[in-house]
């Protein structure tokens, strides 16, 4: 279904909406870039340079999505279906960064907006949503919160059409239309920063556990492996936990009985948290329990108790760095996305700084955007901060889609209340057969 981004509150713009879940938007309060009706309905079909920057009048050519006063995007997200939790909070992040920059003008002048297309996280969805951004609504570029890319990839990598957003699967890797700061399951080991950590707590043996529902869970425990086993440790036993097919208790037991003493889980926070009480509850002598996502004080609110001692590593800085940059980002979301509450949802930041680095790209790309400028102009950042968010800079020049060197571990509190940050980033190094 398509939603075109408005700036007004009417529940009656938002006909069918599904019953809200936690940390997404109830009917009638989703917020959006405030840009009038008839600027949404604009043609786009070109553009003037401003004359901020030229001085000139004389007409841009052509570009779909681009007009004197709108740049038009389209959002493909998994609004709904299997993988819609895994992207809660991402439509907040994205809604503040791009109304915060049109309170302040716009990008060279132009307001940001959007339209968006639910893909139901299937990969066949994923792709006929794709084609009607492009094709039905002209969109100039697309923003991604969905783990099924993949299935409109090849064809906007075929039609040049660049696509930001939340790295979860190979094609992010393997299209250079695909951009993003990090990919979180990138099928190929870059850098050693998971297995430094877990020798720095003594773990000698690994359980991997995964979803073998999800392709980017699979991707994930392969990256996962390749790295421990780098650092020395040894897999014991990979472990499939499917809810309603195998409780905690019978995951837990296995995970005891395997001598584990690491546990590592690229599935969803619940999963990740019922498979870890599982196996404290059965006696697994655990010296690390490490969730790949999961991070932040929604999940920590409904079940902290059960994730008390777990650890959980981000690509981004803690909140409880509590630096300027997280206070802006916090003043955006109470701001724009109220209604995301807590608003430290792991999608909500990443797709927050995600957008940011296409807003930096169309800035760079001058007075008169193309596709083809806007990605060039993304390959020749260097030093992307992430607006201040990110551990580390990271270097855009050496492709998209890139494993996180940085990672700052952090760990729930014995009381299931709150998160202890173990150290300052840890910052790996190439693996050997994948430097260069």
């Amino acid at each position: 279904m398509a939603r075109e981004n408005t700036s007004t509150a009417d529940p009656s713009n938002y006909p069918g909406r599904e019953r809200p879940r936690r940390g997404r938007r109830p009917p009638g309060r989703w917020l959006a870039p405030a840009v009038s009706a008839a600027v949404l309905a604009a043609a786009a079909v070109g553009c003037s340079p401003a004359a901020t920057d030229t001085g000139s009048s004389t007409a841009c050519a052509a570009a779909p999505g681009v007009t004197d006063d709108t740049v038009r995007l389209g959002l493909l997200l998994s609004d709904t279906g299997g993988a819609a939790d895994q992207v809660i909070g991402a439509r907040a992040g994205i809604d503040a960064r791009i109304r915060a920059e049109n309170d302040k003008g716009g990008v060279r002048g132009r307001q940001i907006v959007y339209q968006l297309r639910d893909d139901a996280s299937n990969l066949d969805q994923n792709l006929v949503a794709a084609k009607a951004l492009v094709e039905k609504d002209e969109v100039f570029a697309l923003l991604s919160a969905t783990s099924v890319a993949t299935g409109s990839a090849e064809y906007l990598h075929a039609a040049g059409v660049p696509i930001a957003g939340l790295a979860m699967e190979e094609a992010w890797t393997t299209n250079d239309n695909m951009v993003s700061y990090l990919n979180r399951l990138p099928s190929t080991v870059v850098f050693d920063t998971m297995g430094q950590f877990a020798r720095s707590r003594g773990v000698e043996r690994a359980v991997i556990i995964t979803s073998s529902t999800s392709v980017a869970s699979q991707v994930g425990a392969g990256r996962i492996r390749k790295i421990l086993q780098y650092a020395g440790i040894e897999v014991v036993a990979n472990i499939d936990y499917s809810p309603g097919a195998t409780t905690p208790a019978t995951v837990g037991r296995q995970i005891a009985k395997s001598g584990a003493d690491g546990m590592f889980a690229p599935i969803t926070g619940d999963d990740f948290v019922d498979a870890y009480s599982g196996a404290m509850a059965a006696g697994a002598a655990l010296k690390v329990g490490l969730g790949v996502s999961g991070y932040g004080h929604e999940l920590l609110a409904r079940r902290g108790t059960a994730m008390s001692g777990a650890y959980f590593y981000v690509a981004y800085l803690p909140f409880e760095a509590e630096t300027a940059a997280q206070r802006t980002y916090l003043d955006a979301l109470a701001r724009y996305s109220p209604e995301l509450d807590p608003p430290d949802a792991q999608a909500a930041i990443e797709s927050y700084i995600t957008t940011d680095l296409l807003l930096r790209g169309l800035d760079a790309a001058g007075p008169c955007p193309t596709r083809e400028n806007l990605l060039s102009a993304l390959r020749s950042i260097p030093d992307y901060d992430g607006a201040g968010l990110l551990p580390a800079p990271v270097d855009l020049t050496k492709g998209f889609g890139q494993a996180a060197r940085c990672l700052t571990f952090v760990r729930v509190d014995q009381a299931g209340a709150g998160f202890d940050v173990q150290e300052p980033s840890v910052c790996g190094n190439p693996i050997p057969d994948q430097a260069g």
